[in-house]
């Protein structure tokens, strides 16, 4: 039986998922600290702003993404500043914490954040106060934190890469997405419904053989990547139906119908693998360079299985 959700992208007929669904709308209302963790594409943000819209926040919803900021920018954007209390800073700036005042902080990539803002970070939580760089003045923290990763950040933990008192300080609720592949009964549900989103009052229905198609693809980028594949199929589909052949994969995992432009997917794999290499690996001049978002670079390395070169 289908269970209905905080989000449409998170409809389900998947026992697991129904279960974590469960636990996020009893925790939604609370002012409970929340971690989600789950691969690119699975939901994390968007299963953040329903659980601040759910919630009885009065305060705005504050998005940082902390992968794409270096240590020095990411403390003052979380922290803020007093005029000359941070290089680069020419006067009073309200970080993150303080924007979130009665609001929902959402840190996006938690596990990129280093080690020293993340330690003052746990102060800043322990305390229920911080002081913005070169501040003299405790401002009272009443910002709820929802943090996401992609990264295996309990992993992490054990490795002493992530702190663990801040990690048990983020993870009152640990919710964890699972990943498309392993929920084949939801792909036909979902498909259907993205098909009736796009396609409005004459929304095309999709053939068996158009659904044998999607439940065999492996889905590396999640229900992200069937909601494009779906819009796209909507798009090219002549007349009430989306057939397999109106469907198009970024990543083609031999399954019937229309299979993946290929040499565009190379031609983007060898450009992102050269400029990796031309800024040594930095993701974040290389994500300029390429016009994207570390996070869109971060889900790029791991689609190409790309590995970074150790260092002699």
């Amino acid at each position: 039986m289908q269970r209905p959700s905080l989000l449409p992208e998170l409809l389900t007929q998947f026992a697991p998922l129904t279960a974590v669904l469960t636990l996020v709308e009893r925790v939604a209302p609370t002012d409970a600290p929340v971690l989600i963790v789950g691969e690119p594409g699975t939901g994390k943000t968007l299963l953040a702003r329903a659980i601040h819209a759910a919630s009885r926040r009065a305060g705005a919803l504050v998005e940082v993404d902390a992968s794409a900021l270096p240590t020095d920018l990411l403390d003052l954007e979380l922290f803020g500043c007093e005029p000359g209390g941070a290089s680069m800073a020419g006067g009073r700036k309200a970080g993150a914490l303080e924007l979130g005042t009665h609001g929902t902080i959402l840190l996006d990539e938690i596990a990129g954040v280093g080690h020293t803002v993340q330690i003052k970070l746990l102060t800043a939580l322990s305390k229920g106060s911080f002081m913005r760089a070169g501040g003299r003045r405790p401002i009272d923290l009443s910002a709820r934190v929802i943090s996401a990763t992609a990264h295996p950040i309990a992993s992490m933990v054990r490795d002493g890469r992530f702190n663990q008192d801040l990690f048990e300080h983020l993870r009152t609720a640990h919710v964890e997405l699972p990943p498309l592949r392993d929920r084949r009964p939801d792909i036909s549900l979902l498909a259907q419904q993205f098909a009736a989103q796009f396609g409005g009052l004459r929304a095309p229905r999709l053939t068996p053989e158009a659904i044998g198609v999607l439940e065999d693809h492996d889905w590396p980028g999640n229900v992200r990547e069937l909601r494009n594949v779906v819009e796209r199929a909507v798009m090219a589909a002549n007349g009430a139906e989306i057939q397999a052949r109106d469907l198009t994969f970024l990543v083609s995992n031999g399954a019937s119908g229309v299979g993946a432009p290929l040499r565009l997917m190379e031609l983007e794999r060898r450009h992102i693998q050269a400029v990796l290499q031309q800024t040594q690996w930095h993701q974040g001049r290389a994500a300029a360079m390429l016009g994207i978002s570390s996070k869109t670079l971060y889900r790029k390395i791991r689609e190409y299985g790309f590995e970074r070169p150790q260092t002699p």
